[in-house]
């Protein structure tokens, strides 16, 4: 757990922390799953989480957590790495986008959204209030996110057309 990220959300490293007490209650230890630092994608590590959300219920958030947490790309038994948000707010918002919004535009949100929450921030609090179209703290996370963080210059156009707002960007 020291080694993650300072800047992972609550709702990641709970997750983790939770698959690792999973892993001492099956007497498995990381070390055992993860053989190479460098190896992005530990096969017996993969298997192990799988199970571990498919058999013992842990949280369909535990293998997007992991992959967050220590820069893997873990995939579920469809063969997708999961890019989506654990927050129930998150998901509820995503089902909420108009279905005909564009794929990509669709999926820059999706990111926005697992961003927020490594962030440990929450759409609530950035959300607009009724009838408003351009929430400073909202237009405020988004360019930075853009800027600093690495997320698509879309991004801020998706929110815009998924969500019916005018967010800008900042003028240089």
């Amino acid at each position: 757990m020291a080694q993650l990220p300072k800047s992972l959300g609550r709702s990641y490293r709970s997750n983790i922390s939770q698959f690792l007490r999973h892993l001492e209650q099956q007497g498995q230890r990381w070390s055992a799953l993860v053989s190479a630092a460098d190896d992005m994608r530990p096969l017996a590590l993969e298997a192990a989480v799988n199970t571990a959300i498919q058999d013992h219920g842990l949280d369909e958030g535990t293998r997007a957590s992991l992959n967050r947490g220590f820069n893997l790309t873990l995939v579920g038994p469809s063969g997708h790495v999961r890019l989506a948000p654990v927050q129930l707010e998150h998901q509820t918002l995503m089902v909420q986008l108009p279905k005909s919004l564009n794929p990509s535009y669709r999926s820059n949100i999706s990111r926005f959204l697992c961003h927020l929450e490594q962030q440990d921030q929450r759409w609530s609090v950035l959300a607009p209030a009724a009838g408003e179209v351009r929430p400073a703290a909202l237009e405020a996370a988004v360019n930075t996110a853009i800027k600093h963080h690495g997320l698509d210059p879309n991004t801020r156009a998706a929110i815009n057309r998924g969500l019916k707002l005018k967010l800008k960007a900042p003028s240089r």
